[in-house]
């Protein structure tokens, strides 16, 4: 066990790599609007058909807690494939592992399997859906795809620690689309199955598609007249040549009109910012700020035209339980 000393919050290696992926972003061509760029909170959206593979990286400062338990700055990954089978249900398998940068410690520690589904197809207010998840992991896993529970436990702690946590994850996801803002919330549930004992947590988020452009082609047709197009402003896939609503959202189709020169991309840049933490246990239930994982992050997403997908994040911890991270994913669409 190390011996308690105080750690800065965020030293300035952090600050130059989340500079330098934030920068990534921010120099990227802008495109038009694509998916939306969550770590840890889920929206209602489900595009049926749509097949996503998923690396996701977080760098990692622990807490002075995780340092006196022997963690140091660690590296933790993992690989993510989704299918989106129909307009209501997505189903995904991921696996993990980590290396400790400082102690040298690595291992392969399981995997998890999620279905979401939405409970009404119709566009309603706040579209809520279930959320399901089945883990099997070691207890020394790090990738946070959530927090929940205590860090350190206002209650005495009986018996020994198991080889594997398996873990049954329910959520109730909440979202709304408002104009081209997301906001979305998740109640989180985490339940031992070996011991009953449900974990709790929350996950809230903001998204907004700030940039949408098109690609000019090199020759234009000077004989080719304009054309009228009707496009969803949340849905860049929902195109018509006459006005109406967005059969997925219900919004007014906004009119845009350009000639046959220019060139759609499947892309996007989107900002937004999440809040997330724990909330005790059935043991003990409440807020204990000193004791609980509580993150504020602002996210950068920019999604490119054939498919591909970069988002990063800085998940700066607001208590003294929680780390730092920065954080980032990429992702290919198929």
């Amino acid at each position: 066990m190390l011996s308690p000393k105080k750690y800065p919050l965020f030293p300035q290696r952090w600050l130059a790599i989340g500079a330098v992926l934030l920068g990534i972003g921010f120099l990227a061509a802008p495109a038009r609007a694509g998916n939306y760029g969550y770590f840890v909170t889920y929206n209602s959206e489900v595009e049926a058909g749509e097949l996503e593979l998923m690396f996701m990286n977080d760098l990692t400062q622990p807490s002075r807690f995780r340092r006196e338990e022997g963690f140091g700055d660690y590296l933790s990954h993992m690989v993510e494939l989704e299918y989106e089978v129909t307009s209501q249900f997505a189903t995904e398998f991921m696996i993990e592992w980590f290396e400790d940068l400082d102690t040298g410690d690595h291992a392969f520690t399981g995997f998890r399997w999620e279905n979401r589904y939405r409970l009404i197809k119709k566009r309603v207010p706040a579209n809520p859906m279930v959320y399901v998840e089945y883990e099997d992991l070691d207890p020394a896993t790090r990738y946070k795809m959530e927090v929940s529970g205590w860090v350190r436990s206002p209650y005495e702690e009986n018996g020994e620690e198991p080889d594997r946590e398996r873990i049954m994850e329910t959520r109730l996801i909440l979202s709304e689309d408002v104009g081209p803002v997301n906001v979305a919330f998740n109640w989180i549930n985490e339940t031992d199955v070996t011991s009953g004992t449900t974990a709790f947590g929350y996950s809230s988020g903001l998204f907004w598609m700030a940039h949408q452009g098109y690609d000019k082609a090199s020759t234009k047709k000077e004989d080719s007249p304009d054309r009228d197009e009707y496009r969803c402003p949340m849905h860049s896939d929902v195109v018509q040549n006459t006005p109406g609503n967005c059969p997925k959202c219900g919004m007014a189709l906004k009119h845009d009109s350009h000639s046959d020169d220019e060139t759609e991309k499947d892309g996007g840049v989107g900002i937004g910012l999440e809040l997330y933490g724990a909330l005790g246990d059935t043991k003990s239930f409440g807020l204990a700020a000193s004791r609980q994982e509580h993150y504020l992050g602002p996210i950068l997403m920019y999604h490119f035209a054939d498919h591909w997908m970069f988002h990063t994040q800085l998940a700066i911890g607001l208590t003294k339980a929680s780390d730092n991270l920065v954080r980032l994913n990429f992702g290919y669409q198929f």
